[in-house]
């Protein structure tokens, strides 16, 4: 008995003693330049899962907070996300998610919670997210501790409900609409999406780590939703982060297109469990894409299904960038109900989400595929909204 306790001692003493070479020590002043080091392309994956119950829309629950719960979000060979997400919707929303993290060098090591993602994030009647005002930040709190704060403002999209875009659609009409375009197969592709609704980032500064090699980083530029078809897109201006490496500040652009298909099906997750799904996310999205003249947006004319096809196609993957689905299985039972147009009560939306992760990034670094993971745990809100 006392030779197990001391053996317990010792794994428990050796995961602190990791902790603190890998977020600050000697050992980890090796690793300085793992930010940009390329991830092997096995291994550059975000996988997991996420449960959300959105009491809100729920006539079974008193509550008005939705419940993300992260049961295991592994990003890469870099570190694993669990925790809690809370929100009310337009109100707030509140993080506590804990990071284990993988040794640099030696992947079978993992030691665990760390860090922790803590704090709120307020949301204002005009529908900005104030991560700054609600400390967000990333405490480090094994070896040597310390505290990374977020900065800057989200501009929320509208969140026009399900039963007044009909509405939205028709007065998008007489307005102007917006183009969007990308190279596919060599050819310049042109759609046009009437009145977009933008998720604005305003200089949001992502906290740096949990490992202290991930640098603070500047998130600029808009992600527009298109009410049409419930898609998630970039314009040519793409969303920018920028960041230091020791003394060099690097600028990285992301665009593209998160596709919304509503299609029923079953996927087989990174450990081969089996997932019923009722919908998914498309995910193409390139890393630094030569950038389409903007004048060539002039010409699109009218849409064709062709064209939207094109666009939204991920068939090539070769080129750098983030790609794969993030599957929804869906159901409303006890939801709220409001009338449509025809005078038919119907569901708000739904009142629980299982999400699981299938995304794999190619040509990213590790600083960038962390980049997009903490600005998604910011944007999951809207991101999920009906």
């Amino acid at each position: 008995m006392i030779r197990m306790t001391t053996n317990r001692f010792n794994a428990a003493a050796a995961t602190v003693l990791l902790a603190g070479a890998l977020v600050t020590g000697p050992a980890f002043a090796q690793t300085q330049n793992r930010a940009l080091m390329e991830i092997p392309a096995d291994k550059a994956r975000i996988s997991g899962s996420i449960v959300i119950d959105y009491n809100s829309r729920s006539e079974r629950s008193q509550s008005k907070e939705d419940v993300y719960e992260i049961g295991e979000l592994a990003i890469a060979d870099l570190m694993i996300l669990r925790g809690t997400i809370s929100r009310v919707p337009e109100t707030n929303m509140n993080y506590s998610v804990k990071f284990d993290v993988v040794n640099p060098n030696n992947p079978g090591q993992v030691a665990r919670e760390v860090a922790i993602l803590r704090g709120d994030v307020p949301i204002d009647s005009n529908g900005r997210y104030n991560p700054e005002a609600g400390n967000l930040r990333i405490d480090i709190v094994k070896g040597n501790q310390a505290t990374y704060k977020y900065s800057g403002a989200i501009q929320g999209r509208a969140v026009v409900r399900w039963w007044d875009v009909a509405k939205k659609l028709k007065s998008a009409a007489k307005e102007a609409t917006k183009a969007y375009s990308r190279y596919v197969d060599g050819k310049v592709i042109t759609i046009q999406v009437k009145n977009p609704d933008p998720l604005r980032f305003d200089r949001l500064g992502l906290a740096s780590g949990p490992f202290s090699f991930l640098a603070e980083t500047k998130v600029s530029g808009v992600l527009d939703y298109d009410y049409e078809l419930g898609n998630w897109l970039t314009d040519q201006n793409g969303v920018t982060f920028t960041y230091a490496v020791g003394d060099k500040v690097i600028a990285d652009k992301i665009t593209g297109s998160i596709r919304f298909v509503s299609e029923p099906g079953e996927m087989t997750d990174a450990k081969g469990k089996k997932h019923k799904y009722t919908s998914y996310y498309d995910y193409s999205l390139r890393l630094n894409e030569q950038p389409v003249n903007k004048d060539s947006g002039f010409f699109g004319g009218d849409t064709t299904q062709a064209d939207t096809d094109a666009f939204f196609s991920n068939a090539d993957t070769t080129k750098p960038g983030i790609y794969g689905r993030v599957y929804y299985s869906d159901s409303d039972t006890g939801c709220k109900r409001v009338a449509d147009d025809k005078g038919t009560f119907k569901c708000v939306g739904p009142t629980r989400s299982e999400v699981t992760y299938d995304l794999k990034g190619v040509g990213v670094n590790y600083q960038q595929l962390a980049n997009w993971v903490k600005l998604e745990q910011l944007v999951i809100g809207p991101f999920t909204d009906e």
